[in-house]
């Protein structure tokens, strides 16, 4: 082979070598992590969820990161669990704002996100929103909602219905929103974002960015 093939051909495998790493290196810049709009972020992996929450808050979880109580047994279910509490550090946990995560099971294979939904808005059912999904001690008085009927959002790109919803608490009013999805065939996720009316508007803005860093994790759950 003569010095110019040579060279040809180490030129040709030096091309072929640089278009590769170009490829690689693309690749490389095309697989990117989550964005979330908070740094903190809390993850649990019992109960399979992961949420941000900015700075100036904080999570309230119970002894070993499990739950904070078990709800109330109604017609033999143990298997539900306020799962954690979010809320701005500087008013506490029974400030005027709160964003709150439950997991229930329904011990029904046979339940929809929509058939689940019914029921968290129909007073008659087994899990209530208003009976079951209720802080202790911080009960909510003259509720009702104020949706007409959900709405499917997808935060995060995962399936949930919405509802809105006001009650009295202490006297003062309140708003509120709840986040259901299902997981898992029988249980249910649950988050409800609350508020005194004055500060409905500004927290909700909030609630929102926290509903977009809300992630499932571990398990297959229904994702749009």
């Amino acid at each position: 082979m003569t010095n110019f093939k040579r060279l040809k051909a180490i030129g040709a495998i030096l091309l072929v070598a640089v278009m590769v790493f170009s490829m690689v290196s693309c690749k490389k810049d095309e697989v990117k992590g989550p964005e979330y709009h908070y740094e903190k972020r809390y993850v649990n992996m019992r109960f399979y969820y992961s949420e941000g929450y900015p700075n100036e808050w904080t999570v309230l979880v119970g002894p070993e990161d499990y739950e904070i109580n078990t709800l109330e047994t109604r017609n033999g279910n143990h298997d539900g669990y306020l799962c954690a509490k979010f809320f701005p550090l500087a008013e506490g946990a029974n400030g005027d704002v709160c964003f709150t995560v439950y997991k229930y099971n329904t011990k029904s294979m046979m339940n929809t996100l929509n058939s689940i939904t019914d029921n968290l808005m129909n007073p008659s059912s087994d899990y209530y929103l208003n009976d079951v999904f209720v802080e202790e001690e911080r009960p909510r008085d003259s509720f009702t909602f104020t949706s007409q009927e959900a709405t499917p959002e997808n935060p995060n790109h995962f399936q949930f219905n919405t509802a809105l919803y006001s009650f009295v608490r202490d006297g003062e009013d309140w708003k509120g929103k709840f986040y259901v999805s299902t997981a898992q065939s029988t249980w249910l996720f649950l988050v409800c974002v609350e508020a005194k009316n004055a500060k409905w508007d500004e927290s909700y803005e909030i609630f929102k960015l926290m509903m977009e860093d809300f992630a499932f994790e571990g398990y297959e759950t229904e994702k749009k």
